[in-house]
């Protein structure tokens, strides 16, 4: 008799538990894919604005340039491809200005 309410009780309880953390799992997929895509647009969209700041110049502070650089790197760790790739191979060739942020590195 215990026996059979057990297993009743198991038959119920385990697949409605299992079924809520598949629920979970692909609520958190979806949020999570969520943040990066807004995080790799963010990324784009500053690395561009740097882009055309400073492209009639030709010249970049350094400091800014190393940031772009991390941001860059950042960018292709979230499947980035985009014509970012274009614009910093471009800014390679761009003089940099030295300032006193980056003293020697």
């Amino acid at each position: 008799m215990i026996e059979q309410i057990l297993k009743s009780i198991i038959s119920y309880v385990v697949p409605a538990i299992l079924g809520f953390l598949i629920a979970k799992v692909i609520n958190y997929r979806k949020k999570n894919d969520s943040l990066k895509n807004g995080l790799k647009t963010l990324l784009q969209s500053n690395i561009s604005n740097t882009y055309f700041l400073y492209e009639p110049l030709k010249t970049i502070p350094d400091y800014l340039y190393k940031n772009v650089k991390n941001e860059f790197k950042a960018y292709k760790q979230l499947n980035g491809n985009d014509y970012v790739d274009d614009l910093m191979e471009k800014m390679k060739d761009w003089e940099l200005t030295r300032t006193d942020i980056l003293k020697d590195k």
